[in-house]
């Protein structure tokens, strides 16, 4: 018994430590809609992340049929709120996994954000279509720290 609660209160304090750091990470279901992140530091939150210009049904028949190489752009949208008047650096990232977990396409991007400022910023990637269509998973990973 006092393993297991010794056991709980590491993973408690590692957690705590991550989000005192700034640094984040999820794994999720390919966000064909609005996913919640809710990753806080400093009064800043990355509330959401959403694929944009995902392939249509059509755009996967065609590449399976005739074109196993065709490429799609994604774009990874990400909602942010900075509620504290500092200024703030955002590194995101995007890993889209393949059934086995295997990374088949990444994407970054750093961006600043004011304080009290809310906005929307886009990770792009160019992607196989196919990899896109039979990819289930993402991970998201994030770090906010002070300008």
């Amino acid at each position: 018994m006092l393993r297991r609660t010794l056991a709980a209160a590491a993973l408690l304090a590692a957690a705590s430590l991550v989000a005192e750091d700034g640094q984040f990470e999820k794994t999720i279901k390919f966000p064909r809609n609005p996913t919640t992140l809710d990753f806080t530091a400093r009064k800043c939150t990355i509330r959401s992340v959403i694929v944009r210009n995902f392939p249509d049904a059509e755009d996967v028949e065609k590449a399976r049929a005739f074109d196993p190489k065709d490429m799609s752009w994604l774009w990874w949208e990400f909602e942010v709120d900075n509620r504290g008047p500092e200024k703030l650096k955002i590194k995101l990232f995007v890993e889209v996994l393949d059934k086995g977990g295997q990374t088949v396409k990444t994407g970054d991007r750093s961006v600043t954000i004011d304080g009290f400022e809310s906005d929307e910023y886009r990770v792009s990637t160019r992607m196989r279509t196919l990899d896109a269509a039979d990819s289930p998973k993402v991970r998201i990973r994030a770090q906010i720290v002070p300008k």
